[in-house]
């Protein structure tokens, strides 16, 4: 089936940060192939924050913010999360391509194509699938920077002259977390005067993070940055420098989509949200039942530094 030229289109996207971090990447595939299209993406106003540095959406729009005008002239509508209200009001207007996962049969029949995506070995995979409805190749990469690189000035914390590295090694209430203790003995085994090395993180997980890891901040050769009032500020962070290093799989894919250099250290469990672009370096067990709750991941304890320190200096 040939597709007509679609000049106005529509993403639904998650409420999930997780989730948009990697969702993002199918926009440079629509953009590929409708050069002079309209890609309007509707989230929430965290995702907002950071669509100001991705130049290929054209609109964003806010969930609490649609209305009867929202669809107006949309030529197809990716659905990346069940959405029952927009999906009524793309089929009442016969918007020509209602493209979304399989869900229930009443979600099935407001779309013009539902599709299935249980056998998808990421969430990427599966979002890509939906653009396969309009003959896109996603077989190869399109863009390698997606995300502007925001704007901060860091005096003292950013040395020009070495290898910035940057830990990001807490993320309130998550607790599939690589520990604290295990980034000490990653500083403490690479060469002291080659790298800059920097903590960083917002306020309230700067505190969290010296109360359970203060031997971090003892180390000379590390600057402190967990003052920072924003994701935003930590992404201008991480664009400044050379190397991330995080278990945390939102700020990871938002680090690749700005081009850098990024080593995930996480669970197997979130392995299904992490761009394969990324180094990772992943726990053995793919069911993560010991560690459901509040509790540590005990796998992720087990983790050493061996595997980072190889990737640090390829």
């Amino acid at each position: 089936m040939r597709v007509q030229q679609l000049k106005n289109i529509v993403i639904s996207g998650s409420d999930n940060l997780k989730d948009f971090s990697i969702s993002i990447q199918i926009i440079s595939y629509l953009k590929n192939k409708y050069t002079d299209s309209l890609i309007t993406w509707i989230g929430n106003s965290v995702q907002y924050e950071i669509s100001k540095f991705i130049t290929s959406i054209d609109q964003f729009i806010l969930f609490d913010t649609i209305d009867d005008n929202t669809l107006k002239d949309t030529d197809a509508i990716f659905f990346l999360k069940s959405n029952k209200e927009l999906s009524k009001k793309a089929r009442d207007l016969k918007v020509s391509y209602r493209i979304g996962g399989k869900d229930s049969w009443r979600n099935n029949r407001r779309l013009t194509h539902s599709i299935d995506t249980s056998t998808a070995t990421s969430l990427l995979d599966a979002h890509l699938s939906f653009l396969h409805v309009l003959d896109i190749d996603t077989s190869t990469n399109v863009k390698e920077q997606l995300i502007e690189h925001p704007i901060a000035i860091f005096r003292g914390i950013i040395k020009k002259d070495l290898k910035n590295i940057v830990f990001y090694p807490y993320r309130s209430n998550a607790h599939r977390a690589w520990p604290g203790i295990r980034y000490f003995e990653l500083i403490d085994s690479l060469p002291k005067y080659e790298n800059n090395y920097i903590i960083a993180g917002l306020e309230e997980e700067g505190k969290a993070l010296k109360f359970t890891a203060p031997e971090l901040f003892r180390v000379p050769s590390v600057k402190d940055a967990t003052d920072l009032e924003s994701l935003e500020e930590v992404l201008a962070l991480i664009a400044k420098s050379d190397v991330l290093i995080t278990y945390n799989t939102d700020i990871s894919n938002f680090a690749e989509a700005m081009g850098k250099k990024v080593i995930c250290i996480t669970s197997s469990a979130d392995a299904f949200f992490i761009n394969k672009k990324i180094k990772n370096i992943l726990t053995e067990k793919t069911d993560c039942f010991e560690c459901i709750g509040d509790k540590p991941c005990e796998c992720l304890k087990k983790l050493g530094t061996e595997e980072v320190i190889q990737f640090i200096n390829e």
